[in-house]
């Protein structure tokens, strides 16, 4: 029996507003149904997106509606998830493959780390090690009470860079939490668990892009020996039209 400090509530998010969720990630989706038969399942779309910043967080509503793109509001809304209520937050294109409890017991912030080779294809400015596609954490942790005071501050919301994807990673995803993570001090850092990416994120773009080709070599079956979840990178986000929310 595994002693897990996190409330046993799962997350994930769709707002619907440009599409139904695709069958592709209704069925990922299962396996953390599956996988995670005790634990609480929370879908979230537009309409709750928007009520529970409303309720929940009326301080932060002006600048939530001001982020530029649907995308950032989605990544924001997951910091105050996890604040508010707790648990882990998965994105769509992630599969379970069996329960991360001996992982993360004990464990009050957790995030998943990117595979090394992704390192050398980012440039410098944008490099990250961690990322926020899978998340698990206790409510008010203070690293999501300094992610919350950062991405939703006036100077960051009106951050805006040369594309699309800089504008999120550096305003909303992955970079700016591995920035805030950086100024921690030890005592701060020590508090949050970086789960190593062979069992959370133990393909690449690249490998992940030749198994949803049905490619099979013995490199990606070794992947997968000691995974707990898949990471797809299907960036769906990236091909989304904007849509006013």
């Amino acid at each position: 029996m595994f002693s897990l400090k996190t409330p046993l509530i799962i997350h994930q998010i769709w707002s619907g507003i440009a599409e139904p969720l695709p069958k592709k990630f209704e069925i990922l989706s299962k396996t953390w149904k599956y996988d995670y038969p005790d634990w609480r399942y929370e879908f979230w779309d537009n309409n709750r997106m928007n009520s529970f910043v409303r309720e929940s967080f009326p301080q932060y509503w002006k600048n939530y509606k001001q982020f530029p793109y649907n995308i950032q509001k989605w990544d924001a809304i997951r910091y105050l998830i996890l604040k508010k209520i707790g648990g882990m937050y998965v994105d769509f294109d992630y599969e379970s493959i069996k329960p991360l409890d001996e992982l993360i017991q004990n464990k009050t912030c957790c995030f998943s780390q990117e595979p090394t080779a992704h390192s050398s294809t980012l440039p410098p400015d944008t490099n990250f090690t961690f990322n926020n596609a899978l998340m698990l954490s206790i409510p008010n942790h203070p690293f999501m009470d300094k992610i919350i005071e950062k991405v939703f501050s006036d100077e960051n919301v009106a951050q805006k860079y040369d594309s699309k994807a800089l504008t999120v990673i550096k305003t909303t995803g992955p970079y700016i939490i591995n920035q805030i993570y950086k100024s921690l001090i030890e005592e701060e850092s020590s508090q949050i668990f970086l789960i190593p990416a062979k069992f959370v994120s133990p393909f690449s773009v690249q490998q992940s892009q030749a198994t949803r080709k049905n490619i099979i070599t013995n490199e990606l079956e070794s992947c997968l020996k000691d995974a707990y979840a898949v990471h797809y990178y299907l960036g769906s986000w990236l091909q989304e039209k904007e849509k006013l929310i």
